[in-house]
């Protein structure tokens, strides 16, 4: 399995990994750092996870819909940075900076995935 791993520390670098090598980078990035990791970029079937120093998001692209993982039924809209750009997220979707690590590990699972955990249609 591949994943997209991808940096903007200050500069855009991207490459492909094995899922265990974007696991060691996950777990080696610089606090200062904004990644993201796509597994099955691309497809109908995909995770994303957006790691940035104070927090994480994960997207989960499954029957031709979107689904942002939550840890709270908070849907205030805040502004965060993911990489380059600006979004509004929904505050119960802003993670712990770790958790994105969680769900990377699991990866392999991804069916299992949405039902082990809550998700918001984003």
């Amino acid at each position: 399995m591949a994943v997209l791993f991808e940096t903007w520390s200050p500069t855009y670098e991207r490459r492909t990994v094995s899922v265990q090598e974007a696991v060691q980078a996950y777990r080696e990035l610089p606090v200062n750092t904004s990644a993201a990791f796509s597994w099955n970029d691309c497809e109908e079937e995909c995770l994303i996870v957006g790691v940035e120093p104070e927090f994480s998001t994960v997207t989960m692209g499954r029957d031709r819909s979107f689904w942002n993982l939550r840890i709270s039924e908070d849907d205030e809209p805040v502004e965060i940075r993911l990489g380059a750009d600006d979004h509004m997220w929904p505050r119960g979707c802003v993670l712990p900076r770790d958790m994105g690590l969680e769900l990377l590990l699991k990866v392999d699972e991804f069916d299992s995935l949405f039902h082990e955990y809550s998700w918001a249609e984003g």
